[in-house]
């Protein structure tokens, strides 16, 4: 389920929605507009990073 981050046209307030269904239309919880924007917002992940995939790194610097 993801998660989204939003604008207010209305008062400005930032706010985080969690969309359930594709229905689900996300409603300012400062005013209750439904008058928002949605924001361009990075995310992470956990785990072993770039190279989890078995690739090591001996330091021998061979090809």
């Amino acid at each position: 389920m993801p998660v989204y981050e939003y604008k207010c046209a209305t008062c400005g307030a930032e706010f985080t929605f969690l969309r359930i269904k594709a229905s689900d239309e996300p409603v300012c919880p400062e005013c209750k507009s439904r008058q928002v924007t949605k924001k361009i917002s990075s995310f992470s992940c956990s785990g072993g990073g770039i190279f989890s995939g078995g690739f090591t790194s001996s330091g021998s610097g061979g090809c």
